[in-house]
């Protein structure tokens, strides 16, 4: 089959998606929370804590009152003890980068992850803990990567998609 447009077509996903990147620079201006999407939660939390206690605060909380527990238990698997919540992503390494986007998708749960090109950057124990993760989790995974070894590991069944030119197609 020869697919011209490539740039045609659409994916639906029911239930929550998570997306670990590729490349973070776009991310550098944002903290740790934020990246994490638990920012507004810890606000709320915090707010309550300090007795301000607007509905609007219990509501955005949501009764995750460990927010903060869950999200430095998780950091702390993925190797990122002590790591500010309030911390830029700017002036993390780039192993530091995946491994906390990888962490995000623990704290979320969700149903389906893609993941592009999760292996980079990974030092072998991030890598393993990947693998772990991967093997243990009941979400649908859809991965991006040129790591054979990971992809081996990792997949019941794998599609290859592979360019080429027009030219080529006929």
């Amino acid at each position: 089959m020869c697919i011209r447009d490539r740039s045609a077509g659409s994916v639906h996903c029911s239930g929550h998606l998570y997306y670990v990147p590729q490349h973070f620079g776009q991310y550098d201006g944002r903290t740790v929370a934020q990246v994490l999407g638990i920012d507004r939660k810890l606000t709320a939390l915090h707010a309550i804590l300090n007795g301000d206690t607007a509905e609007e605060h219990f509501a955005r909380l949501d009764n995750d009152w460990n927010i903060e527990e869950r999200t430095q238990a998780v950091l702390h698997a993925w190797h990122l003890n002590g790591i500010s919540l309030l911390r830029p992503l700017e002036g993390l390494s780039g192993g530091e980068k995946t491994r906390l986007f990888l962490a995000g998708m623990e704290l979320k749960e969700p149903d389906t992850l893609l993941l592009d090109e999760p292996t980079n950057h990974l030092d072998t124990a991030g890598r393993k803990r990947l693998y772990d993760f991967v093997h243990r989790t009941s979400a649908t995974v859809l991965v991006i990567s040129h790591d054979r070894k990971f992809v081996d590991n990792i997949t019941t069944r794998t599609i290859c998609l592979l360019y080429t030119s027009d030219a080529a197609d006929d």
